[in-house]
């Protein structure tokens, strides 16, 4: 995480404008991970929002059609793009250029997406249901399973850039203070003594 990707490149590979806000979700297409809640709050803040895409990342595990369909309906389809796994770089990259991500989870224990948008400097939504949310609320945004408080959550973070700064500032202090590999062997370390 230290030689991020350069801006610009996930954009360029998937054809999205720069001045496009894209809000990122990045797991598997599975019905626990709450994807068609984050598609209905899309498709709100849709009606106030016209510079805004939803990037969908991720393999598909059963749910892909039933979302497609969903968006088909909400007649959002030519703003939401699934791009399917991706990894390694190109990973970093999405994250890089999205302006939000969000995890709109049933039920979460530990989600390293969050702490590698933390890294990469992605501000962090996530639902009260996500295991790290008291970590998230010092440096994110945590909303109930609600279509109407996930949409107002991610408006907030695309329409104040001051709070999306200092939802990224401490999402970094959080990696390098609380969940780095020396912080972390430290508490094991303790643990053991």
């Amino acid at each position: 995480y230290e030689r991020l990707p350069s801006k610009g490149e996930f954009r360029s590979k998937h054809g999205i404008p720069e001045e496009k806000k894209i809000i990122l979700f990045l797991g598997r297409i599975h019905r626990i991970k709450g994807i068609d809640l984050l598609i209905e709050a899309f498709s709100k803040v849709c009606k106030e929002m016209a510079d805004v895409i939803l990037v969908v990342v991720g393999p598909d595990n059963g749910h892909l059609e039933k979302l497609q369909k969903q968006t088909l309906q909400l007649g959002i389809a030519e703003r939401v793009i699934f791009t399917g796994p991706i990894y390694s770089q190109e990973k970093l990259s999405a994250y890089v250029d999205s302006d939000v991500y969000v995890l709109p989870s049933l039920y979460e224990a530990f989600p390293n997406t969050v702490l590698e948008a933390w890294a990469c400097g992605t501000p962090v939504i996530v639902t009260e249901s996500c295991a790290l949310s008291t970590a998230v609320r010092e440096a994110g945004i945590v909303v109930k399973r609600d279509s109407n408080q996930l949409a107002e959550g991610i408006k907030r973070i695309l329409l104040d850039d001051a709070s999306s700064k200092e939802c990224c500032r401490k999402g970094r202090a959080l990696i390098n203070n609380v969940f780095s590999l020396e912080s972390v062997t430290a508490k094991i370390e303790d643990c053991y003594h």
